[in-house]
């Protein structure tokens, strides 16, 4: 059988590196990218993933009890309760030092975008996705037919089972570097509030354990579906996918609001 975690790492690789260069996650590579509306729309994709990744981890803990222990190791609870506070700070920054930030006008362009609740449903195949950074020219082309002001992100999972393993798997797997972000922050600005990715390095602390009971899990799981592994590697680049979409919606709503200033 193949190992999981050697197949999660190779074969999601090419997605997590688009992830990372994909905005507003690129500000992490570029020092002149980073800005507090930049941060801020990091915070507003990452609260969209949690939220979502949890109901779909919850989901599936609901219909097998197997997945209690991973769905406590993600601490849902005090994820969302950091990305508010850092929100909230953030804000607050942005009124008193009279920086202009549109974060709420992004959230509410992207809310009437009808995100999909991935945690509500799954299907058996997965649709196609460019995962590159836009260009300018598509940039400008998509706010010219404003397709994604209409289209909901639909992601297609294999299973419950896969999508939350495979959601727990991006989630822990993302906050292994939450300490060096935070110190990263820190130094630049040491009044950008960085609870998130402190309570995310607490997640951090949770990877082995997590590993161990996938790894304990797994022969039970493929007697039930012998194509478990491959479904949860699919599961994973779909998470990655929804991703990048949601930082190219971002970055869309940006650029179409630059383009009408």
């Amino acid at each position: 059988m193949r190992n999981l975690f050697t197949a999660l790492k190779q074969d999601t690789h090419a997605s997590h590196t688009t992830l990372e260069n994909t905005y507003p996650f690129s500000i992490y590579h570029d020092d002149n990218l980073f800005s507090v509306k930049a941060y801020q729309a990091v915070l507003f994709v990452m609260r969209n993933f949690h939220e979502t990744a949890a109901r779909a981890v919850n989901h599936a803990k609901q219909n097998s009890t197997q997945l209690e222990g991973i769905a406590s190791m993600i601490n849902s609870d005090a994820i969302l309760t950091a990305i508010s506070e850092d929100t909230h700070a953030l804000h607050s920054m942005s009124n008193t030092s009279n920086i202009t930030s549109n974060t709420q006008e992004e959230n509410a362009h992207i809310e009437k975008s009808q995100l999909t609740d991935t945690g509500a449903f799954y299907k058996d195949t997965h649709p196609n996705f460019h995962n590159t950074l836009l260009s300018q020219s598509e940039i400008k082309e998509n706010i010219k037919q404003d397709t994604h002001a209409k289209k909901p992100l639909d992601f297609n999972f294999k299973s419950p089972t896969s999508q939350a393993i495979a959601a727990a798997y991006v989630w822990l797997g993302s906050s292994m570097g939450a300490n060096i972000i935070a110190r990263r922050l820190a130094a630049k600005q040491k009044e950008i509030p960085t609870n998130y990715y402190q309570a995310m390095a607490s997640c951090a602390k949770r990877w082995v354990s997590f590993k161990q009971d996938v790894d304990a899990l797994l022969p039970t799981l493929v007697l039930e579906n012998s194509e478990v592994i491959t479904d949860i590697i699919d599961d994973a680049n779909a998470w990655f996918e929804y991703l990048i979409a949601l930082g190219n919606q971002v970055q869309l709503t940006k650029a179409s609001q630059e383009a009408n200033l």
